[in-house]
């Protein structure tokens, strides 16, 4: 029998989207397409493949997702489709279902144009649909008109997709656009506060849009004020209080403005996620309370609060920060006043995985340190990639390490107030093996272990390779542990709940690697792992100087995940550390 395919979380995500379209279109009722939304949602957002969490038979942890999409997964991975999303689709055309995700094309346009133009193939449908509009041929079909067929012409033309269906940004990049976005907007005068909302204040690893909030008294000059961003392409809708643009960059901005008695509750409403903001409403409602981003009704009456804080605290519960709104436990752990005090960047004392110019580093040795030591840090790590025993030989790499051993002690006694210790990232091979023999390892201050190569090789594979390397004496923790690349490659198929318990057996780390396309290991690994009582090194695996600063994205993840200072081994000082790198 052929191996099931592994479908991805964006094609999961397509497929529950084209579902979803033809429910729309055939008049399911709310209730039924409001959880294939909520699904979407989540799954949009996960750190984890949803492939990999039915392998665990863990899919009902996914926000939105219960017994009947469980059902549907289920039978999707085992044999490549679903009966009932074939049922949901029948009678309609292929071709509407190409169209889905253009920008001015809802469910309901696309099986008209569909229909008008017998789009009876989804590859050609845009093309079709492109043609058509600029012979003139949409404008006069029912509920179009000159306006949506030029919209659609563009939106074809220039490859403008909702915001929903467009590749989704890695937070860096969200965060640049939002930063630059809040310096323009509180340059204005009414502006009180000004604060980015929905995935990117919860800093998901990836972001769909820019969503922003401001506090004001006067939201016709911030409308006015905002209008006037240069960056702006596209006007999409604009209130009295709020407007919604696409930049240059296609990436779409929502501003809603607040006054500021209110800004808590809207703060709160937009941060999200929309299971949390399920759950935090059914419980409220419980209670008698009903939410809006305008406050809190109760007996009749609105109260408004200016800070979250005063939100939760009205809620009778503890402030949860946007971090863990995933729509978990998190609202059962902030009404037994359990929410953990999560670990903080100030709280970093050093960082242990980083490179040079001795291997794919773009920075010598010595100007990495002088960035570190600038930084503020009691310890630091240098851990180039280690040079290959195979190609070297034995006694060429053992020359290496003895030379390299010598710049770092000189390096110590030039740097008096920041200590300095040897590793070297080793590969883990796709034979099990480490690239370095235990006689070499045994000469450095630390190692970590990383996967490299073979991403692909199968659950039981990939399992052994990580099990064998925390069972090495000589291995300190494993680097970027799934081995994702976000937007270009899944995490590797492992087995955690083995590789988990090995790592408890031997008493060694995980990496919460800060790369910004890495993020790894991901948050929802990192809560399992917490259960295990494991413990992090939160690094940047920076390859320049610049990339140093790259450790508050690793910091995000750490709070996603729960940890606290006590759960991360950078977070000790210089007597504590060095003890658990002697230890190995």
């Amino acid at each position: 029998m052929d191996k099931p395919h592994k479908f991805t979380n964006r094609e999961i995500v397509q497929i529950l989207k084209e579902v979803l379209a033809a429910m729309e279109v055939k008049g399911f009722n709310i209730f039924e397409t409001r959880a294939y939304q909520n699904a979407i949602s989540a799954i949009d957002n996960l750190t984890s493949t949803v492939y990999d969490l039915w392998e665990d038979k863990r899919l009902r942890e996914i926000p939105g997702v219960g017994a009947t999409l469980e059902s549907h997964l289920d039978e999707l991975f085992k044999t490549g489709k679903v009966d009932k999303f074939d049922s949901v689709k029948k009678g309609l055309p292929e071709g509407m279902f190409g169209l889905i995700g253009v920008r001015g094309i809802g469910a309901k346009k696309a099986l008209k144009l569909a229909m008008a133009f017998k789009l009876s193939d989804r590859s050609s449908a845009m093309e079709k649909v492109k043609l058509a509009a600029e012979k003139g041929q949409i404008r006069n079909l029912e509920s179009f008109g000159e306006k949506s067929e030029k919209d659609i012409l563009d939106a074809i033309t220039e490859a403008k997709m909702t915001k929903n269906a467009k590749k989704r940004l890695l937070l860096f990049q969200a965060e640049e656009i939002s930063d630059r976005l809040l310096n323009y907007i509180k340059k204005l005068n009414v502006v009180l506060q000004a604060e980015s909302l929905g995935s990117l204040r919860r800093r998901n690893p990836t972001v769909g849009d820019i969503d922003i909030a401001v506090s004001t008294n006067n939201s016709e000059k911030v409308i006015e004020h905002f209008m006037k961003y240069p960056e702006i392409d596209d006007v999409l809708s604009k209130g009295d209080k709020k407007v919604s643009v696409v930049l240059k960059n296609d990436i779409q901005v929502d501003l809603r403005t607040s006054d500021p008695a209110a800004y808590g509750s809207m703060m709160q409403y937009f941060t999200g996620s929309k299971q949390h903001n399920i759950i935090l409403r059914t419980y409220s409602l419980e209670k008698g309370k009903s939410l809006s981003e305008y406050g809190i009704t109760y007996r009749n009456k609105l109260y408004k609060f200016s800070t979250e804080e005063e939100f939760y605290k009205f809620l009778d519960m503890q402030y949860i920060p946007p971090e863990l709104r995933h729509g978990k436990n998190e609202v059962e752990l902030s009404l037994k006043n359990k929410v953990p005090e999560l670990v903080k960047l100030e709280d970093i004392k050093g960082d242990s995985h980083t490179h040079t110019t001795d291997s794919d580093g773009v920075d010598t040795l010595e100007e990495m340190v002088k960035t570190a030591h600038t930084m503020g840090y009691k310890y630091y790590g240098i851990s180039d990639h280690a040079p290959s025993v195979q190609s070297r030989g034995y006694k060429a790499v053992e020359k290496i390490i003895y030379e390299k051993k010598e710049k770092i002690k000189k390096l110590n006694e030039k740097y008096k107030d920041i200590k300095l210790f040897f590793g070297y990232e080793v590969n883990i091979l796709a034979d099990t093996t480490l690239a370095l023999p235990d006689g070499l390892l045994k000469e450095l201050d630390y190692v970590i272990a990383s996967i490299h190569t073979s991403f692909d090789q199968d659950r039981e594979v990939i399992t052994k390779r990580l099990i064998n390397s925390l069972e090495n004496p000589y291995v300190t923790f494993i680097g970027h542990p799934t081995g994702r690349l976000i937007n270009e490659r899944d995490a590797s198929d492992t087995d955690w709940t083995k590789v988990f318990r090995a790592a408890q057996s031997n008493n060694k780390y995980f990496e919460i690697n800060s790369q910004v396309n890495r993020l790894d290991l991901t948050d929802d690994l990192i809560k399992e792992a917490l259960e295990y009582g494991l413990k992090f090194f939160v690094n940047t695996d920076a390859h320049a100087t610049d990339q140093l600063y790259y450790l508050n994205y690793g910091i995000d993840v750490a709070r996603r995940g729960g940890c606290t200072k006590s759960d991360i081994i950078n977070t000790l000082n210089l007597d504590e550390f060095e003890k658990i790198i002697n230890s190995k």
